[in-house]
């Protein structure tokens, strides 16, 4: 079957989306055994990937899928119990699926016959196990003997659209058909006339009529396929197995659906004729007022907020392409800084109509600024996604090590920028690895302790101060800091009379190499994977924090930027260096005043801000630009809060804020300690934007325990 590439890229994208709601579904279903309408979900999730592959060709896929919604309509129809080796099962299923899809998305077979011919053996050893009762599991040998099996027989709805042309091709429908009936029987065909033209346009030589069938027969959908082999590539024809619509031999689909279509889709009446009918119907409004119920004010007034509601509730979407969003982002940026440059030749500009510019200029900064920051929010998703994948990541490993665990997601609707996202899976993977391998304790360990057996994972995500944050926590044993300080020893990191803060020593954790683990296991155990987090979060400037404590259990707090390219800054000289501020982080701005200032010690200062005392943190000293500070160049003090620390930094002065795009250096030049990227003012130059986790690290470590001079780890080169 020849199927275009867009259509192509449609069944992906929602393939990838069922398989994801059946897993959740999966997921769900294993804490509420008797939640009806997960089970419903799964299955309508499976039948209608089953039904996608058959419709561009993928058949491995359609029948494997098929012999899976077999198993859920028993699980529907209560001859299943839900069982956690039953979960675990359809788990497995879902992703040899997703194994399948991944395959043909690139352009590779879907799966080797023989692998799949097992898999559906395992399904039908299930279906046979689990399926039959205990009565049907002894037959009577001499009546087995004596008694032929029973038939199974499949319905398919077959649509026929032949192309007007088909008759020059040598082609006949009738013999098709012919062909079509003798695989079995027709239960119904439908033909379609609505295409028939009058008299004087009619050609004895094209073909008007379509057909829809309804075949009931013991031969597979790919025999039924091939009856089609010369003409389904040129023709709108597509088959759908409908066995599970069929009870007996009877369609009980017929049962939920209106005479109105019923009588449609068997050809007695057209959509016309039933719209006709309808309309002559009495609606429950007209009826109300016939009876004096209500009046026909309140009934129109009912009707107009109603509508009204309606419209602001419906939503349409699209698929849009990641680098369309991708090329929007881009032309967004060229176009703030092409404005940026226009108002500052405006500024200049003395002439007739300066005013009436001036606004039109302003006007266009608006109009583009809301454009950035809605093709932004296109790029945003919600983190349930995620923390639903990690979800069943952690149920898995937990089956493996034979512990017990209960998932608990806080904070799902929290947004972040796609990008962000993909940076960020990979050090949740491995956080989840650590809280189950090294955290969460055996049952009988629980126990032992007093704990219940199920240990807890939470995570949990939730914005601060411009910033995301993700919590993992576990109520497990927490970290092992006389471990970690044995290994340290053992590696010459440390000497045997050096003391260490707790702080100093969950360092070590991100150390490559370092782990304490007592045995090699497929999850944990080789020293690798905390490095791997801290090293991929640095790559979009985000941190993680640990705290921990003893039978108790861990938590795992990342902090990562919400977006990747807007924000609105507050532009800042230092030196005469330019650098940019997000916004969001500013508590605010006032007046450096040297006689608020308090040293404690050589280098370390301390600023009175509000009733409180804060750290003043010298940018000329964290980024090594221009000479030594001096209260005599500082005019202004800018208040910043990261979400975690909260201090100051003495700037020469405090100019208009922007919005900027900001570009990563590491294309040009490298990654810089401090600095999230740069950007293009209106008048050409290049300023800095800060990255204020990364100078709070620098800080805080370095210059506010000593001179940050000799320990800084990047280097700014001014201008």
């Amino acid at each position: 079957m020849i199927v275009d590439d867009e259509t192509l890229q449609i069944f992906f994208s929602e393939t990838e989306e069922l398989l994801k709601l059946a897993e959740e579904s999966l997921l769900s279903l294993e804490s509420s055994p008797q939640s009806v309408s997960d089970i419903e979900q799964l299955f309508r999730s499976v039948h209608t990937l089953k039904s996608g592959a058959g419709m561009v060709g993928y058949n491995r896929i359609s029948d494997y899928a098929h012999l899976v919604e077999s198993l859920l309509e028993r699980l529907r129809s209560g001859k299943l119990a839900v069982t956690n080796n039953l979960i675990t099962f359809l788990l497995d299923s879902i992703d040899f699926m997703r194994f399948m899809v991944d395959r043909v998305s690139k352009s590779e077979d879907e799966v080797d016959p023989e692998v799949l011919d097992k898999r559906k053996d395992q399904v039908r050893r299930y279906l046979g196990v689990d399926g039959i009762s205990s009565s049907e599991k002894e037959p009577d040998p001499v009546k087995a003997a004596t008694q032929e099996p029973a038939k199974e027989f499949s319905f398919y709805k077959i649509h026929l659209k032949f192309r007007r042309e088909l008759f020059y091709s040598g082609q006949d429908p009738l013999l098709i058909l012919l062909s079509l009936s003798e695989l079995g029987e027709f239960v119904q065909v439908v033909p379609d006339l609505s295409e028939f033209p009058d008299f004087e346009n009619f050609s004895m030589y094209d073909l008007y009529i379509s057909w829809q069938i309804i075949i009931k027969t013991e031969q597979s959908y790919e025999d039924i396929e091939d009856v089609f082999m010369f003409v389904i590539d040129d023709n709108d024809i597509w088959i759908e197995d409908i066995t599970n619509q069929y009870r007996e031999g009877i369609d009980i689909d017929l049962a939920e659906k209106k005479l109105g279509q019923v009588l449609v889709e068997k050809g007695k009446i057209t959509e016309e004729v039933l719209t006709d009918a309808l309309k002559k119907q009495k609606r429950l409004g007209d009826i109300l007022v016939e009876d004096g119920r209500i009046h026909t004010e309140d009934l129109e007034k009912a009707v107009a907020v109603q509508e009204e509601r309606r419209t602001v509730y419906r939503k349409t979407t699209i698929r849009v392409d990641v680098e369309k969003i991708d090329s929007l982002v881009n032309l967004g940026e060229e176009m703030g800084i092409g404005l940026a440059k226009v108002k500052t030749l405006f500024e200049k500009y003395t002439g007739p109509g300066q005013m009436e510019i001036s606004e039109e200029v302003e006007n266009l900064f608006k109009v583009n600024q809301d454009f950035q920051e809605r093709v932004q929010r296109v790029r945003m998703f919600s983190l349930e996604g995620t923390f639903h994948r990690f979800q069943r990541m952690a149920r898995d490993l937990a089956l493996q090590q034979n512990k017990q665990i209960k998932v608990i997601s806080a904070g799902l609707d929290t947004e972040l920028d796609k990008e962000v996202i993909e940076y960020s899976t990979d050090p949740l993977k491995h956080l989840v690895r650590n809280c189950i391998d090294h955290g969460i304790e055996s049952p009988k360990e629980r126990e032992a302790k007093g704990k219940p057996p199920t240990g807890i994972i939470k995570f949990e995500a939730y914005q601060r101060g411009g910033k995301i944050f993700i919590e993992i926590c576990d109520d497990g044993k927490g970290i092992d800091l006389k471990g970690i300080h044995r290994k340290a020893l053992e590696r010459g990191w440390i000497e045997p009379e050096q003391a260490l803060t707790e702080e100093a020593l969950l360092d070590f954790i991100f150390k490559p190499g370092l782990s304490t683990s007592s045995k090699v296991s497929e999850i944990s155990g080789r020293g690798v994977g905390m490095d791997v987090v801290r090293t991929q979060l640095n790559q979009i400037g985000g941190t993680i924090d640990i705290h921990t404590e003893k039978d108790k259990g861990t938590t795992f707090i990342l902090c990562l930027p919400l977006i990747s390219a807007f924000m609105e800054a507050l532009h800042v000289l230092v030196q005469d260096t330019s650098f940019l501020v997000p916004l969001q982080t500013v508590v605010g701005t006032e007046k450096f005043d040297k006689r608020l200032v308090k040293g404690i010690g050589a280098q370390e200062r301390l600023y009175r801000f509000r009733g409180d005392y804060i750290p003043l943190a010298d940018m000329t000293k964290i980024l090594h630009i221009g000479m030594p500070p001096t209260n005599g160049n500082t005019t202004a003090v800018v208040i910043v809060d990261t979400g975690k620390k909260v201090f100051g930094m003495p700037v020469d002065e405090v100019l208009d804020p922007q919005q900027i795009i900001v570009k990563t250096l590491e294309t040009n030049y490298r990654s810089v300690k401090g600095i999230a990227g740069a950007t293009i003012l209106g008048d050409g130059s290049v300023s800095l934007v800060l990255d204020l986790l990364g100078v709070e690290e620098i800080f805080f470590r370095n210059s506010f325990k000593g001179d940050a001079t000799h320990e800084s780890e990047e280097k700014v080169e001014q201008g």
